[in-house]
C-alpha cells in the first residue's frame, strides 16, 4: 500500500512538473501566427522592439532591459514568446534546456536604397559607398548597435558638402524616428550618414507616410529613399543598391 501511494505522489509531482512553467505553464507559440493575443517580450531600444510594435495582430509587449531578464521572464512562463534578432535570441538559448527558436521567422529581409531608375550614376556610387562600408565594417558596427538598444548617433552637417534629398519614413523606431530635439534618428539615418560621408555629400531628410518613401525616389522628388524598401521586379521605374543590411529577427518560446 506504501509502495503504491509512493509511486502515485512521484507520478503525481512528476506531472505537476511537466505541466507547469511558472505562472504561464507551457509553450502556447508554435509559429508566427500564434503570437496573436499572446504576451511578448522583447529588449526595450532594440529593432525587436520596432518590429513587434508593428505587428499586425493585437499582442501584449513587455519590454526588458536586457537579454538576461527577458530569458528569466521567458523561463518563468511570465510571457508568452519573446522576438529577438540573431544575437539577442542565441544569448536566450544558449545553455538551456528550456527555450528554443521557432524555425519560423518572424522577419527575414534585405534593406536596400532606392533611386530612380533614370539616375544610373547616383545608383554606382551609393553601391560604392555601401561596398566600402561592408568591407572596413563600418555598416555592422551601426546595425550591430542598434541591435543592441544603443543609442543614435551624433551628425554635424557641413555646409561645404553637396546636399542631397532622402526619403524615410520617420515612424519607426528605432530604424527612423525623430528625436527628443526634433531631429532625424535611427538605424537608417546613421547608414545614411554613413553613405553621404564616403561621397562627400549632405542628407537632407523628407518625412514621408509609411509606403510612401518609394513613390518619392521613383518620381524623382528625393534623390533617393531608405527603409524596408522590397524588391519589385516589375517595377521598372526604380533601381535597388546592394543590401546595407539583412535583418533576421526570431521567435523564442519554452520547450
Amino acid at each position: 500500500m506504501k509502495r503504491t501511494l509512493r509511486a502515485g505522489l512521484t507520478a503525481l509531482l512528476f506531472l505537476l512538473l511537466l505541466t507547469s512553467c511558472g505562472s504561464g505553464g507551457g509553450n502556447k507559440v508554435y509559429e508566427v501566427s500564434d503570437m496573436a493575443g499572446k504576451i511578448v517580450g522583447v529588449v526595450s531600444y532594440t529593432t525587436s522592439a520596432g518590429y513587434i510594435a508593428r505587428f499586425g495582430e493585437p499582442v501584449e509587449i513587455r519590454y526588458f532591459d536586457d537579454a538576461a531578464q527577458l530569458k528569466a521572464a521567458l523561463k518563468a512562463g511570465s510571457i508568452d514568446c519573446a522576438l529577438a534578432d540573431p544575437t539577442v535570441s542565441r544569448r536566450l538559448t544558449r545553455g538551456s534546456f528550456s527555450l528554443r527558436r521557432l524555425d519560423d521567422m518572424f522577419v527575414d529581409c534585405d534593406y536596400r536604397l532606392a533611386v530612380s531608375v533614370e539616375n544610373r550614376e547616383l545608383l554606382a556610387n551609393l553601391n560604392t559607398a555601401l561596398r566600402s562600408l561592408s568591407a572596413d565594417g563600418t555598416a555592422d558596427r551601426i546595425v550591430d548597435a542598434w541591435q543592441s538598444g544603443e543609442q543614435a548617433s551624433e551628425h554635424t552637417p557641413d555646409p561645404d558638402r553637396t546636399p542631397i534629398t532622402v526619403a524615410i519614413d520617420p515612424t519607426f523606431y528605432p530604424y527612423a524616428y525623430y528625436d527628443g530635439e526634433g531631429e532625424p534618428a535611427g538605424l537608417e539615418i546613421d547608414i545614411v550618414w554613413a553613405v553621404c560621408d564616403k561621397l562627400g555629400l549632405t542628407p537632407e531628410f523628407v518625412a514621408a507616410q509609411p509606403g510612401m518613401p518609394l513613390y518619392l525616389a521613383e518620381i524623382g522628388k528625393t534623390a533617393f529613399a531608405i527603409g524596408r524598401i522590397s524588391l519589385d521586379p516589375d517595377n521598372e521605374a526604380v533601381s535597388f543598391t546592394d543590401a546595407y543590411m539583412h535583418c533576421d529577427e526570431y521567435v523564442v518560446v519554452r520547450k
